[in-house]
């Protein structure tokens, strides 16, 4: 039962990779609290939970959580952590993000008790070019982690098939809750704009700028990223790669990627940004050639602010990019097909406006993030509700 000795109930969102707190979850977060949610968060230690935590007053967490995917021993002391946490908070919710957060976070949550359980799926971590036996290992850790879910809220429609299709969860206990971002903070960039953020960046007016915004990890793509950009300036000088992202890994995160050791003339590298709208309107296009993803918030961005764009065949980008019509497909791994792609938006001007505007329009039709937020507040109030009868 929830506990009625407060007026709010008292909400742990849960992750174990901080980013997801801050910046990914933090509007959210602000928009719960405001609706007369008690906030609390908890994940692996580390800068930008701590910012988090400074900046909006929310009570944080340390979590014992290891980034490594299997580590039994430090898991088992972790899921006794959190069980221990969630019986001294008394949470009413317990909320949970990322793989690791979901399995452990869940569990612990339900052996403490915890009146209402459930995850936000922002993506499987299985995909189909896995080996058979590693890709069957995380769809059983996913069915153990639906099973200490009271509901699931899932961000991407393909995911929400993928999940029953594999016995994953019932259709009943899993919703359709897309992703979206602020649209009027992401907005296209007048030409007065783009001069002066070029200009403080040190870049060409002229310059024919690609941009890729994400974590800093192999599998978002950076290889081909760089890899298309030699192709683009055999042929153009004037070609600039502008790559923005967090130097952080996590349990999803893959291998760390490093950036070449003498630098590029052509490449600009900044990290751990706090202005993407304005690094928005230095682009000319922007691109994500990822390896997977759930529903990347980097691609709805891009087409808040105008974008054409140009992504991987892979569930997460296809909601985001329509081929042909906001941006192109590419995939996974193919450098020069990024790179003609790219070449191509370059050449055609008219072209490029015409995606550019396109994808502003998807984004203000999908990617409101007040309706995921209103999604959100309302499977909290009816679970609760269930739970109380």
């Amino acid at each position: 039962m929830p506990n009625t000795d407060r007026s709010a109930p008292r909400v742990l969102h849960l992750s174990a990779a901080e980013s997801m707190l801050f910046p990914i979850l933090r509007d959210q977060l602000k928009y719960l609290a405001h609706a007369g949610f008690e906030i609390h968060t908890a994940s692996i230690d580390g800068r930008l939970a701590r910012r988090l935590a400074e900046l909006d007053g929310y009570p944080w967490t340390a979590l014992p959580l290891t980034r490594k995917k299997f580590a039994p021993a430090a898991d088992w002391r972790a899921l006794h952590f959190i069980e221990a946490l969630c019986r001294e908070k008394q949470f009413d919710i317990v909320h949970t993000h990322t793989p690791k957060g979901n399995v452990i976070g869940q569990w612990a949550a339900r052996r403490a008790g915890v009146p209402v359980v459930l995850q936000t799926l922002h993506g499987f971590y299985f995909h189909d070019r896995m080996r058979p036996l590693e890709r069957r290992v995380w769809i059983g850790l996913e069915k153990f982690s639906a099973k200490q879910s009271d509901h699931i809220l899932c961000q991407n429609p393909e995911d929400v098939a993928t999940a029953i299709r594999e016995g994953i969860v019932t259709a009943e206990r899993i919703t359709l809750l897309g992703n979206g971002i602020d649209l009027e903070k992401f907005t296209p960039a007048d030409a007065e704009r783009r001069k002066r953020v070029r200009a403080a960046l040190k870049l060409e007016p002229d310059a024919l700028i690609v941009g890729m915004a994400a974590r800093f990890v192999g599998e978002k793509g950076f290889p081909e990223f760089l890899a298309a950009g030699e192709l683009l300036r055999a042929k153009n000088p004037r070609v600039h790669l502008l790559a923005v992202g967090l130097q952080q890994a996590s349990e999803r995160a893959g291998e760390a990627w490093t950036p070449p050791a003498q630098g590029l003339p052509h490449l600009t590298l900044l990290t751990n940004r706090d202005d993407m709208p304005d690094l928005y309107a230095a682009m000319d296009v922007h691109v994500l050639p990822s390896h997977r993803e759930g529903f990347p918030r980097a691609l709805m961005e891009g087409a808040a602010a105008g974008l054409p764009q140009v992504c991987t065949n892979i569930r997460g980008c296809r909601q985001t990019v329509d081929d042909g019509v906001t941006g192109f497909f590419m995939e996974v791994g193919d450098a020069s097909a990024l790179a003609a792609r790219i070449q191509q938006l370059f050449d055609d001007e008219p072209l490029r406006e015409k995606m550019g505007r396109a994808a502003r329009q998807k984004a203000l039709a999908e990617f409101d993030q007040r309706v995921v937020f209103k999604k959100v507040e309302d499977t909290y109030r009816r679970l609760l509700g269930e739970c109380a009868h």
